[in-house]
């Protein structure tokens, strides 16, 4: 079958995370065409992957660059202008309205609206002549002011209008014909997947890595932009993804922690199937050395989620008790994150440890960061289910994270797999990681302990054959069979008011 395969800022335009998980499955799934649909940022990416011979087609498509379709002139041009200011009206009142006023059924018409739109003159054109800025203050004077919020400038609306603008014209890119539609996030490359399956009935699988809504919270939480943007823009995307997770034939979340979540953003429970990622054994043999100094090893982008400033200030603590101990960060750092790895540059010359932290740079795959410490620490705000974690179990190593996303799901609850602390506690971070540096026979063990848990786990043949079922079941128009045994469960949760949900972090 084609499938087309959806990404937004990962494969084939950046390594690690998301994108090792894309390539598995292209690589792995030989007998299926694959056309790979990337959105980037401004158009200035390039494919630094290899594309195996079953991709077909790579398109990169900037959220940010030229509009995608083609101005239709005519007399009725200004009846479809209106039409969006209609549509965006409707959406936009559903967004920042009262739960009780069927706040889904009217975004999902307003976003079929918008599609039929974009298929008539192109909606980024209709977006560029009157936007979102009317209907977002409209809506907010009506719904939020009145309750109690402060009022928006028209700055503000300007913003927030610029942000959900650019997303909701994705819709103008069409997608070929295919018999299935893969987004690895919700958000804007899930609308682009939700645009091709109103036009042509293509069924949809949702596969997130992290919950998209709930990084966005923390994303926008230490965004420099005021309350009323924030929440405006936030309001969208919650909206988004409920209507996603409702029109998905199959959600296939990484981890129990996204199955929550999906649960309560409105995914039909009996849709939802975890599958967690897989590592290929004969890839992370054990190591079979550590180094010659006391090392803490890291592997991944620099980037905010992965919250480098407990790192950085748990190590300073770990120097204080083991004095020749060395940080090594290992990978790429995004052209937008420059600021950020300047930050904790001069965060760790502030604590007195510059010259103990080195920056490495991007590694050929994980395995050289894995052997270059004697624990692996993940100290990240927000993760799926992570490779870091599993390649580093696969290879035996120890392991200091944090307790995010889908991780306590890949250790045992003794934690004899690896060690577990709370996000952004430095101090308790670092304990671990000089328990671990200390005691040469329990890091072994906990190392021994990880790989058998990954060979029994999280290999690579028993995530693609999940893989493999799930499109078919997706071709056919049939329910996937659920997997016996804890991988297969998702467990009940109470109805989350999602106002709540939003509460658990502040924007």
């Amino acid at each position: 079958m084609k499938i087309a395969l959806i990404t937004e800022g990962t494969y084939p335009v950046v390594t690690g995370g998301v994108s090792t998980w894309c390539d598995q499955l292209v690589v792995g799934l030989p007998e299926h065409d694959f056309d790979v649909i990337a959105l980037t940022g401004t158009g200035m990416n390039r494919v630094v992957w290899d594309m195996p011979p079953n991709v077909g087609t790579v398109r990169l498509i900037p959220v940010w660059g030229p509009p995608a379709a083609v101005l239709h002139p005519g007399p009725r041009r200004r009846t479809w202008v209106e039409a969006t200011q209609k549509a965006l009206t409707q959406l936009w009142d559903a967004a920042l309205g009262p739960e009780d006023n069927d706040p889904l059924g009217s975004t999902a018409n307003a976003l079929l609206r918008l599609v039929g739109i974009s298929d008539r003159i192109g909606l980024s054109h209709a977006l560029a002549t009157r936007g979102s800025v009317a209907p977002i203050l409209d809506a907010w004077t009506r719904h939020c002011v009145s309750a109690g919020e402060p009022p928006m400038s028209v700055a503000d609306a300007v913003l927030a209008a610029s942000l959900v603008d650019r997303a909701l014209a994705v819709v103008d890119h069409k997608l070929g014909k295919v018999d299935v539609i893969h987004a690895s996030s919700n958000g804007p490359s899930s609308l682009l997947a939700l645009a091709q399956s109103w036009r042509h009935g293509t069924p949809i699988l949702l596969t997130e890595h992290g919950v998209y809504l709930r990084e966005r919270y923390l994303a926008l939480h230490g965004a420099k932009m005021s309350w009323p943007v924030r929440r405006a823009a936030t309001a969208f995307l919650r909206r988004l993804s409920q209507i996603v997770h409702a029109h998905a034939h199959l959600v296939l979340p990484v981890n129990q922690f996204n199955a929550r979540w999906e649960r309560r953003l409105g995914a039909v429970p009996r849709r939802i199937h975890t599958i967690p990622n897989g590592v290929d054994p004969a890839k992370f043999p054990p190591v079979t050395s550590e180094p010659d100094v006391p090392t803490i090893s890291f592997v991944g982008r620099i980037d905010p989620l992965k919250d480098l400033e407990t790192l950085i200030s748990a190590f300073a603590l770990v120097r204080g008790r083991v004095p020749r101990a060395q940080l090594r960060i290992f990978g790429p750092t995004p052209v937008e994150n420059a600021s950020y790895k300047a930050r904790l540059i001069d965060l760790a010359g502030s604590l007195g440890i510059a010259g103990a932290v080195h920056w490495e740079g991007p590694s050929k795959g994980s395995r050289p960061a894995i052997e270059a410490g004697h624990l692996v620490a993940l100290s990240s705000v927000s993760e799926g289910l992570p490779f870091t974690l599993l390649e580093a179990m696969m290879c035996g190593r120890a392991t200091v994270n944090t307790d995010v996303g889908g991780v306590s799901e890949c250790l045992d609850e003794q934690q004899t797999t690896g060690m577990l602390v709370a996000a952004r506690d430095y101090a308790a971070f670092a304990d671990a990681c000089v328990t671990l540096l200390t005691d040469q026979e329990l890091r072994r063990a906990m190392g021994a302990n990880a790989r058998r848990r990954a060979l029994a786990e999280f290999t690579l043949e028993r995530c693609l054959a999940r893989y493999r079922e799930a499109y078919d079941a997706a071709h056919h128009r049939r329910p996937l069979r659920r997997e016996p045994g804890p991988a297969g469960l998702v467990s009940a949760v109470a109805p989350l008011n999602l106002h709540e949900a939003a509460a658990e972090l502040p924007v």
